[in-house]
């Protein structure tokens, strides 16, 4: 089950090096390898986001993609990707996609202030896709 879910979940971002980040502060590196399974640096991460799913609860949930693109390059050389930032909502064991204009609002607004925020250098925000169905039961 977890490989569907990680397919539905990166597949149609694109790229192979991800990012999961959980509204509770939670991360995991995902990648893609190339016989079609998946590498998760923290697997409680995973499960505790179906975990979630399952029970109905409501969860945040951030995909950072790595692209070929660069961003910008360091003072050293080193060349820094343009990343892709895309998030849901989960509620009722549901996704529901947020937008590139809600996604940056989430990400440039001080949380505490209501203020805003710079974005990220190298932060491009895009439209969630929608995940659902049976490959996630």
């Amino acid at each position: 089950m977890r490989t569907e879910f990680l397919a539905a979940l990166t597949t149609p971002a694109g790229g192979s090096g991800h990012i999961l980040t959980l509204g509770n502060g939670w991360s995991t590196a995902i990648d893609e390898l190339h016989d079609g399974t998946y590498s998760v640096e923290h697997p409680f991460v995973v499960d505790e986001l179906l975990r979630t799913v399952e029970a109905g609860e409501g969860a945040s949930v951030v995909l950072r993609t790595f692209t070929e693109e660069t961003g910008h390059t360091l003072a050293n050389g080193i060349r820094i990707p343009v990343k892709e930032v895309r998030g849901w909502y989960v509620h009722g064991g549901r996704f529901q996609p947020l937008s590139e204009r809600q996604m940056f609002a989430a990400s440039c607004t001080d949380a505490a202030t209501g203020e805003p925020i710079a974005p990220e250098r190298s932060v491009r925000y895009v439209d969630a896709h929608p995940i659902g169905g049976d490959r996630l039961r």
